[in-house]
């Protein structure tokens, strides 16, 4: 759309994107829209299910093309391994193309960082090639020095620290700037857990009474 200056709206054109967009952006030089398209598999996992690829969508405005950039390069046995190993959090029996599901957008002119919440990481794409060129885990929160509140028994609030605890941080909303030459991303760690259908990715412990 386009903005009048009597503020009416124009239509201008519409763009194909993956399933399911969910979070759309301008690179700072307004050159390329990008949008997440989570692909979530809403009837869950039930046999015969769809599950869809999550992509992110480059939309360059000058020539109006559309790519879907995706995670197929991940699904062979080596590739999906490397992703585990580094502490990204992947369904089980699932490839990392339908499991990933991109949330949030922060770009820069030349490389887009993605938040891939249920993973537990960010992936940070090329734009000029619209290439995915590395997916890294967000880390633990290591709650034997973090003090976390886990108790359900009451609705007080009495943080604790657990010897044995670790939080994963699943990255939500993610933001970037610059300081001092140097680009730093912020992100909104929401800890949310997967669940679809009957399937949901937690199971209760008891960390006991903590210190």
């Amino acid at each position: 759309f386009t903005c009048n200056a009597d503020g009416t709206l124009t239509f201008e054109n519409a763009y194909e994107t993956g399933v399911q967009p969910d979070m759309v952006t301008f690179t700072p030089d307004d050159t390329k829209i990008l949008t997440a398209n989570e692909g979530e598999p809403r009837e869950g996992y039930a046999d015969g299910a769809a599950d869809p690829a999550g992509t992110v969508t480059v939309i360059t405005l000058a020539d109006g093309s559309a790519v879907h950039v995706g995670f197929t390069a991940y699904d062979n046995a080596e590739e999906r391994q490397k992703l585990t190993d580094a502490g990204i959090v992947l369904k089980k029996g699932a490839d990392p193309s339908s499991d990933l599901e991109p949330e949030y957008i922060a770009a820069g002119n030349d490389t887009a960082y993605v938040t891939l919440q249920e993973a537990n990481a960010i992936a940070v794409i090329d734009l000029d090639s619209a290439q995915v060129t590395g997916i890294y885990s967000a880390g633990y929160e290591d709650h034997s020095t973090v003090a976390v509140d886990i108790d359900k028994k009451d609705e007080t609030y009495n943080p604790k620290t657990y010897e044995s605890l670790k939080g994963i941080r699943m990255p939500d909303s993610i933001a970037l700037y610059s300081a001092d030459g140097t680009d730093y991303l912020v992100t909104a760690s929401e800890g949310d857990s997967r669940e679809w259908g009957d399937y949901l990715n937690e199971v209760e412990r008891d960390f006991g009474d903590g210190e």
